[in-house]
């Protein structure tokens, strides 16, 4: 079975659980899926888990009886024991997020410049574009995606839709590389150049953006 096979045969199986035991099934999923195992095995494990875990709730268990306290702890061995990932693996991962970011940026701007061109008959602010904006956007972006993780990884194992503990310092470190970016950003997009970029040249970045990231980062 392939991993995306896999996938959607525990979101059918998780359809099927109670509310607390989806939540703290999705909590070993964030644990497992954010860990260095190989992503075929760590999707096996977890179907096999979801199987457990629906099968024993027909007998009146919960996840916390099957599994014990700790989400995270159920698949602690294997996790550890999991080889560390390639680093190309890694920079994939960290070219990927920017990558994507900067061909969401290209086609945003292609589509207001066909939308101003068509009306105005310019593409006016959107025929030109900073470079200090594509640093920004590039860089911003895996502030923010690392951010979300950590944001997912916090979730509470209980019901309710609530923060579990968060790491306080991490957010206050983000937020202060996001308000020096914004302020920077002021007074740094004064001395970077502008770039004149036709609605044509927006385009094609954008689906050479878009080529790229099938070819590139999303073999099997």
């Amino acid at each position: 079975m392939k991993v995306k096979d896999m996938i959607k045969e525990n979101n059918i199986l998780r359809e099927q659980m109670t509310p607390f035991n989806r939540s703290y099934m999705e909590d070993i999923i964030i644990s497992m899926r954010a860990s260095r195992v190989d992503s075929l095995r760590a999707e096996e494990l977890l179907l096999e888990a979801a199987q457990q875990l629906l099968q024993a709730q027909k007998k009146g268990k919960n996840a916390k009886q099957i599994f014990g306290d700790d989400p995270a702890g159920y698949f602690k061995e294997v996790m550890e024991n999991a080889p560390a990932p390639p680093v190309r693996s890694k920079l994939n991962y960290y070219l990927m997020i920017p990558w994507t970011a900067l061909t969401c940026l290209f086609g945003l701007l292609a589509i207001a410049g066909l939308i101003s061109q068509w009306s105005t008959g310019s593409p006016g602010m959107f025929g030109q574009i900073s470079l200090f904006t594509l640093i920004a956007v590039g860089a911003g972006s895996i502030v923010l995606i690392e951010l979300i993780m950590r944001w997912l990884s916090s979730l509470s194992d209980t019901d309710a839709p609530q923060i579990g503990k968060f790491e306080f310092k991490a957010l206050g470190i983000y937020i202060g590389i996001a308000v020096v970016i914004v302020f920077a950003g002021l007074y740094l997009s004064r001395l970077f150049p502008l770039i004149p970029l036709s609605t044509g040249a927006s385009l094609s970045i954008f689906c050479a953006g878009m080529l790229g990231l099938k070819f590139f980062f999303m073999k099997k």
